[in-house]
């Protein structure tokens, strides 16, 4: 617990970065908890039903509690993730001892666990308490089920399991990565059993049939929820997974097991040696195999084969064929090798596989004794000396989530391949108005993966903020030619073709835009804006379609506000000042416009 502690000390003092900022720091939805309900209704990020491949609402309920306590302090947030980190860390210990490893093994994985910086991500990120918070649940759904099954009093180990089944459903509605928790309980199970291998694993499944028939009901349940809330049991059928996320998704099934069993020893590798470090892996910085790469073959048969062996070895109770196979186990969800998932390679989806892995690294090191006393000096010396490499690496690692910048910063230095790290480090670059430095990466970033539709329009828009609408307009154009359903290369084309005084080309882009996206706010707005800048007869039809659709834009009332005034509908006008300060009373625009001789006296 103090090991914890003090690694993730100089954690705590960062601010919301990444996501932190969408999911906690302006989530309306954890805010108030009159909005809570939402929480249950929408996919993770927010948005309109139908969409999203998450649905995470544990995670956001815990969230919202804590901001309803103590509102939007960062450094809380960060305590709360350390010590879900320590109790994470305390019942892997519980489980390690419960299942009879020798005390010197299991206490040495813990200790290593505790300070391990491949977790760095999922403890000292805010939004990396998914991983945290799922492994906590999913490891009390382990230790509650074989309480239960151990039990001799029927009534009593019927209450446990209700007990163990309701953390598992928490776990999945937290991160899907608990799905794997049943997993584990057939592992745990089959090692504490005694006999030969087969009669273990025939015990470990009529032992635990209760369980996994429970654990059964509660997926098909959540399948119905996320059905409901994202339209489909994984995902909304309308929302893909972007290949500069996840290069493995577009693979055939075999193509996708081949590459994704060669990255699964890539992350065995940080665990082994965490020099490497780094919180983005996207396209293309972790290149695919190549048809005649030798690994296409060898990583796929070596990792079966290492599985198969440490099966073996299961039935000679052995530390490390037990680590090998909770590894793989926990990490089956996360890993590619069954469907694709959202990321290609990610440091927070080993927050509980790298338990297994610190097993088998302590049981190597302090060997089979059963008692401290017994250990030879020299082993002991090796384990403190790792222990204490792996903490100052956790210390050295957390500062990356100090900032943005401190972030994106070293994701570009430690993955230039990635274009998703150069496009993260020009949007941060943009939004401080660094746009030279915002267009570089942004150029990197549609280099390295040229169908990267966002990062030209991405592009476009620095191309704009330095005076050049010809290369927006350019860089836009690439952009909807690419993603013609996505509003924002419209919007772009748009603005760049007006900047160029070209307001029948805007205009028609702007209308092209509308007819994909009907209900796109800003696409409506920046129509209305023309429109009525070209007195056209229409502007009055298209100002109230932008109000419809976003009534609560402040600045489309003021817009069209001053439209209505300079077409002599003063009353008009005033009513529309009115709903502007009704909603915001000190919104300054429309404290100035109201003094207006022409609308003085407006309430």
């Amino acid at each position: 617990m103090s090991a914890a502690l003090l690694a993730y000390a100089n954690g705590l003092t960062g601010a919301f970065t990444y996501d932190d900022k969408a999911i906690v720091r302006d989530n309306p939805r954890i805010h108030a908890p009159a909005l809570a309900s939402e929480i249950f209704t929408t996919q993770y990020f927010g948005g309109p039903a139908g969409t999203g491949t998450a649905y995470r609402p544990v995670l956001l309920l815990g969230f919202a509690i804590q901001w309803w306590i103590h509102g939007g302090q960062a450094i809380a947030f960060h305590v709360g993730n350390v010590l879900l980190h320590v109790a994470a860390t305390l019942l892997v210990a519980k489980l390690f001892l419960t299942l009879g490893v020798s005390p010197p093994a299991a206490i040495g994985a813990v200790a290593l666990f505790a300070v391990h910086p491949i977790h760095a991500e999922a403890v000292t990120s805010v939004v990396g308490r998914g991983e945290s918070q799922a492994a906590v649940l999913a490891l009390g759904f382990v230790l509650l089920c074989m309480r239960a099954i151990d039990s001799p009093a029927r009534r009593w180990r019927w209450f446990v399991l209700a007990l163990a089944l309701a953390s598992y459903l928490l776990g999945c509605l937290t991160k899907e990565s608990a799905a794997a928790a049943p997993g584990v309980l057939f592992l745990c199970l089959a090692w504490r059993e005694p006999g030969t291998l087969r009669s273990r694993l025939s015990a470990a499944l009529r032992r635990g049939l209760p369980a996994y028939l429970g654990c059964a009901v509660v997926l098909v349940a959540i399948f119905g929820i996320r059905e409901r809330v994202l339209g489909g049991a994984l995902k909304s059928p309308g929302t893909g997974i972007f290949e500069v996320e996840n290069p493995l998704a577009p693979l055939p099934a075999l193509e996708r097991l081949r590459n994704a069993s060669a990255i699964s020893f890539r992350l065995l590798g940080r665990m082994a040696f965490p020099l490497r470090l780094s919180s983005d892996e996207s396209a293309w910085s972790i290149p695919l195999l190549a048809p005649r790469d030798p690994l296409r073959w060898a990583a796929p048969i070596l990792l079966a084969g290492l599985a198969a062996a440490a099966i073996v070895r299961l039935g000679r109770r052995s530390p490390a064929a037990l680590g090998f196979l909770f590894l793989c186990v926990a990490a089956l969800p996360t890993a590619n090798l069954a469907f694709p998932t959202g990321t290609i390679l990610a440091e927070r989806i080993a927050y509980l596989p790298s338990a297994g892995f610190c097993l088998i690294a302590s049981s190597w090191i302090l060997g089979s004794a059963k008692s401290a006393s017994a250990i030879p000096r020299g082993r002991l010396f090796a384990f403190a000396l790792l222990a204490l490499a792996l903490g100052a690496r956790t210390v050295i690692r957390n500062p990356v989530w100090e900032s943005d910048e401190a972030l994106f910063t070293n994701m570009v230095r430690v993955s230039p391949g990635s274009a998703k790290a150069h496009y993260d480090f020009a949007y941060m670059s943009g939004e401080r108005g660094d746009s030279r430095a915002g267009l570089d990466h942004y150029t990197r970033a549609t280099r390295i993966y040229p169908a990267y539709w966002d990062a030209w329009a991405g592009r476009g828009r620095m191309e704009r903020a330095r005076g050049d609408p010809a290369a927006a307009e350019a860089a836009y154009a690439e952009s909807v030619r690419l993603a013609p359903f996505a509003e924002n290369g419209w919007f772009g084309l748009g603005t760049a073709r007006e900047d160029r005084g070209d307001r029948a080309r805007a205009e028609e882009a702007y209308r092209q835009g509308l007819r994909r996206h009907p209900m796109s706010a800003p696409l409506s707005y920046r129509f209305a804006l023309l429109l009525s800048a070209e007195k056209r007869p229409t502007a009055e039809h298209a100002w109230r379609m932008a109000l419809a659709i976003e009534p609560a834009s402040l600045p489309a009332r003021m817009a069209y506000a001053r439209w209505l005034v300079a077409a002599g509908r003063l009353e008009d006008a005033r009513s529309q000042l009115r709903e502007v300060l009704r909603r915001s009373p000190r919104y300054g625009p429309a404290l100035r416009m109201r003094r207006l001789p022409d609308l003085a006296g407006s309430p």
